[in-house]
């Protein structure tokens, strides 16, 4: 079992108890054939915590929070993870994540053939596709 919770970038508060917190049981989930690793639960937390998806958690829903976006937090089992425009920044120090410390912007200003190399890595494509960010 995986226990997960999500902090937004934005939230003033020191306490973690106001960080939104649950759990990903693969034994519960009828398609699931092994333990979700932590890269399939930061693309499912992603996916619920995003209006619009199609695919919302019912606790994101019933919150009426926000939808998750750059810069925000995802917790898994005590390791924090950053979502960057491209992918995730993984073991982000406690006291960046509550804004005790300056953010790491390393990661966070992508340039194009960054954004256009990461996009054909993700989609499965040839190396000498060419790719045209506007």
């Amino acid at each position: 079992m995986k226990h997960v919770s999500v902090r937004y970038h934005d939230d003033t508060s020191k306490r973690i108890s106001s960080d939104w917190q649950f759990c990903y049981d693969w034994m519960l989930d009828a398609n699931a054939e092994r333990e979700y690793t932590d890269p399939e639960v930061l693309d499912i937390v992603w996916e619920q915590w995003n209006a619009g998806s199609g695919n919302e958690s019912k606790q994101f829903l019933n919150l009426g929070v926000r939808s998750m976006m750059v810069g925000d937090y995802i917790n898994i089992d005590g390791v924090w993870h950053e979502c960057l425009p491209f992918g995730w920044r993984i073991n982000v120090p406690w006291e960046e994540v509550m804004g005790d410390k300056p953010k790491d912007k390393k990661g966070h200003e992508l340039t194009e053939g960054e954004i256009a190399k990461k996009l054909i890595e993700q989609l499965g494509l040839d190396s000498d596709t060419q790719v045209r960010v506007e």
